[in-house]
């Protein structure tokens, strides 16, 4: 690259880090199937899902103890800091990985691909959600980084054992991303034997740690990474169970965190097809279309196998999308590249005017800081919104370790900190100042099944517990007496229902302690709440209040 590799690690930190520091919580899978069962093996509370029920056993303790390590060393007293260590850490490894990729990119496909690469990746929205995010999926975005770049530089073993490491301790079906690598080892570069060779290392030394850990944990035999396929393809209640979305769920949400780029990246197949049909045509040679071919091969094929896999399904997430973010921003680059190299050769074949053959060559000389340029602005909008409409969840809770909450519960043994229809946001009980605070499930109108806090017997991760099911069928054991709930996180809007009343409106029960501005979707446009235009997106969307309160019945 034309930064050095250290300019480069300090650039992607910095950026990062903002995302470390200020991004959200925005999947309620990531507080309760990672970060509360992590605050479990660091402090022995916290609450377990179906998932973790050796019954089922389809999330990995290996996993987990990764991402306890900064916590571990460094020994910090305060959990919030732990919380955020944790984050900072996954932002230095998502830094680290991408300036290898990037590095690779450059080596492979020149200055100017890498450098395209480079921006892209550091101006995009989708990358500042995904990066510190405590979830397989980045993990799994990470070493799909490492894998990608050591392809690109042929060192097949790293590549090898970083998909390995990708599917087996983060996310199995990120290795599916590794498929045109293994067809490329085994039917074009004759290599069967080594890749043979390093999934068996992969497997001892990669699958072999996790099924002890895994084994020790649960107190019996178990491979996670087999048990979430298990159960994913041939298990569980249909995709109907955690919801449908339609087919254009990931066009849309590939164009809020990737903008135009989103469009360039799904254009690259097309593009290098067009490529190769215009080398052949000038030099007649079909050789060097296969050349051209290949060479782009390993950007294209592992995007396309994932569009084909998961733009099929019936259950959509955002997060499903995080391993190939990093190939977005390389196949835009990729596709900004073939623009400026094609296009003057088909004005050409059409026998295009000089003037308009003149402006063509303009404008696609132009297109890469245009596309730049305006991805970062859309990308920086996209961000200050979130922030702005969705942070507020952090903020409370945050805000419940100072000293003015704090004073109040001084004498209490317990303190029952309660959620009802936000128990999605709850950012995990890293925030709950000490163990005497308690977080409690009141009803609502969700009707699922809720995760219970783990059993403080010593074998807590061994033992089954009781009250749970793989259907997401409503637990009512999990509730809480609203009456004896010292606090309440709610957020205040306008439409009530018999589970879900506006607590801030019962001024003689509730008492508003602390209150944060929260984007009230139902009441605000998407047109107006999707991007953060200053001034005038605070006159056009709606915010709610999202509030802690005191009960004053039970705490001064």
């Amino acid at each position: 690259m034309a930064l050095s590799n250290e300019a480069a690690v300090v650039i992607f930190w910095l950026v990062r880090l903002l995302s470390a520091l200020y991004s959200n919580i925005s999947d309620c899978d990531e507080t309760y199937n990672y970060w509360e069962p992590t605050h479990f093996l660091l402090y022995g509370e916290g609450f377990q899902t179906w998932e973790y029920s050796p019954v089922y056993a389809i999330r990995s303790y290996g996993y987990l103890l990764l991402h306890a390590i900064p916590v571990l060393i460094t020994n910090t007293s305060s959990k919030v800091i732990a919380f955020y260590l944790v984050r900072v850490s996954l932002a230095t490894v998502s830094a680290l990985c991408e300036v290898y990729f990037c590095r690779a990119v450059y080596r492979k496909y020149g200055s100017s691909v890498g450098l395209w690469t480079l921006l892209l990746l550091l101006s995009s929205c989708g990358m500042y959600v995904s990066a510190a995010a405590y979830l397989p999926s980045s993990f799994a975005m990470y070493l799909t980084m490492v894998a990608m770049g050591a392809w690109f530089e042929n060192n097949y073993k790293v590549s090898i054992m970083a998909v390995a490491a990708s599917a087996i301790v983060g996310w199995p079906f990120s290795a599916a991303l590794g498929l045109p690598l293994a067809l490329e080892l085994i039917f074009f570069k004759r290599k069967l034997l080594l890749f043979v060779k390093y999934c068996v290392v992969a497997m001892v030394t990669i699958a072999g740690p996790l099924f002890i850990i895994d084994t020790l944990y649960y107190g019996k035999a178990v491979f996670t990474p087999l048990n979430i396929l298990l159960y994913n393809v041939f298990g569980g209640g249909g995709p109907d169970l955690y919801g449908v979305e339609p087919w254009t769920f990931y066009f849309f949400n590939g164009l809020l965190n990737f903008n135009g780029v989103f469009v360039l990246a799904m254009a690259t197949g097309l593009l290098v097809e067009t490529k190769v049909l215009v080398d052949m045509w000038l030099t007649r040679d079909t050789k060097q279309g296969h050349t051209c071919s290949s060479t782009y091969r390993a950007a294209v094929q592992p995007l396309l196998v994932w569009v084909v896999i998961f733009f099929t399904q019936a259950h959509k997430e955002e997060r499903f999308l995080f391993p190939v973010y990093p190939l977005f921003a390389l196949n835009a680059a990729i596709s900004l590249h073939l623009l400026q190299d094609t296009t003057p050769f088909l004005c050409v074949l059409v026998r295009a005017p000089k003037v308009l053959n003149n402006v063509a060559r303009s404008c696609v000389r132009a297109l890469p800081a245009v596309v730049v340029i305006v991805h970062a602005l859309l990308s920086l909008s996209r961000a200050v919104m979130l922030y702005k409409g969705y942070h507020a969840p952090l903020d409370l809770y945050a805000s419940i370790s100072t000293q003015p909450i704090l004073s109040r519960v001084r004498t209490l043994d317990e303190v029952n900190l309660c959620v009802g229809k936000e128990w999605y946001r709850v950012p995990s009980s890293f925030f709950l100042p000490d163990k005497r605070w308690k977080l409690r499930f009141i009803r609502s109108d969700f009707r699922g099944q809720l995760p219970k806090p783990y059993s403080s017997f010593k074998n807590a991760t061994s033992a089954i517990p009781d009250s749970m099911n793989d259907m997401n069928q409503e637990e009512p054991s999990r509730y809480f007496d609203l009456s004896r709930c010292h606090f309440l996180v709610d957020l205040d809007i306008p439409v009530d229902s018999e589970r879900e009343p506006r607590y801030a409106q019962d001024s003689a029960t509730w008492e508003v302690l602390v209150s944060y501005p929260f984007l009230d979707a139902g009441r605000s446009s998407p047109r107006y709440r999707t991007f953060y235009i200053p001034w005038f997106s605070d006159t056009k969307v709606s915010f709610a209040n999202y509030v802690l309160l005191k009960n004053r019945k039970l705490v001064p």
